[in-house]
């Protein structure tokens, strides 16, 4: 079982989702507190043999080349959140996590990339995210937790293929669709303008495909308000699945045997939860003692 962590994702609910944590000397821990909680309850619940652990780098993506307004609008990171992303990947990869980043591809093709993988070898694969846009890549081995927090405790809901055919009356494919025709605010992606998403997998639970929605305009299913958006948002409706879909071709050597051989480094890990002051955390990953044989 290979776990695979959308690290951007998980940091940001986490950081968001935790009051402000701080160390005696003013750094702030609670994204990196926040991730450990996070990641251990999924840990628990998945027991993965292996877990890498994907982040956006900065600068701009083959989206933004393709569109430029692409994710226009949004805030940058806090400068409370930016200070913890370098420890937090020093703590994940103490705890044996692979680091994984892609120039020009987003933290989403990651995932897709490893999902692609382990849909090649067979391999039962777990993504986690804070989001929604994986759901796409849900397969017969491939699963996502949506990470959540209830009443102060990391928790997740487990999305299969049965779960999406439920809540959203496609297939977790046909979701690329979807944003297709109602866009995705967050991400400023434009979608049909008038679209939302519940005509959006109306549509798309009628048709299947956007090539079908746009097979059948002449359909008496279709409303002639609707019919009409949908002629005239064809072109940004085409965009944005090319916008929307995650993609798997990437260029990246993974390795899923190597990934599941990677082991925990108790002394970088002690030294790091010393620093950060997590001295209950010493305890519940068995290192209490430890910190003794080192002055701190």
């Amino acid at each position: 079982m290979i776990l695979v962590v959308d690290g951007n994702s998980i940091i940001n609910r986490a950081f968001y989702g935790i009051k402000l944590l701080t160390t005696k000397d003013g750094r702030f821990t609670n994204a990196v507190y926040g991730f450990l909680s996070m990641l251990d309850a999924i840990r628990e619940q998945v027991k993965p043999d292996g877990i890498a652990v994907a982040f956006d780098l900065h600068g701009k993506t083959f989206r933004h080349e393709m569109y430029e307004p692409y994710k226009a609008g949004r805030k940058g990171m806090p400068e409370e959140l930016a200070a913890q992303l370098p420890v937090t990947k020093e703590v994940l990869s103490a705890l044996g996590c692979e680091i994984v980043t892609c120039p020009g591809y987003e933290a989403d093709d990651i995932l897709g990339a490893y999902a692609a993988a382990c849909e090649k070898t067979g391999e039962p694969c777990v993504i986690a995210t804070g989001d929604r846009d994986s759901l796409q890549l849900v397969r017969k081995n491939i699963s996502v937790r949506i990470a959540k927090t209830t009443m102060g405790m990391a928790d997740s809901v487990l999305y299969d293929e049965a779960k999406i055919k439920e809540e959203y009356g496609v297939s977790p494919k046909a979701l690329i669709d979807v944003k297709a025709l109602a866009g995705d605010s967050s991400d400023n992606i434009p979608g049909v303008v008038g679209i939302g998403p519940k005509t959006a997998c109306d549509l798309i639970s009628k048709f299947e495909s956007l090539d079908g929605v746009y097979e059948h305009l002449g359909s008496p299913q279709i409303k002639e308000g609707v019919r009409k958006k949908l002629i005239e948002g064809r072109d940004n409706a085409y965009m944005s699945k090319e916008l929307g879909a995650i993609v798997s071709e990437l260029p990246l050597k993974i390795d899923l045997e190597e990934l599941k051989t990677r082991k925990r480094d108790d002394i970088k890990l002690r030294a790091l939860f010393v620093e950060l002051e997590f001295f209950r955390l010493l305890k519940k990953y068995g290192l209490e003692n430890a910190v003794l044989e080192t002055p701190v």
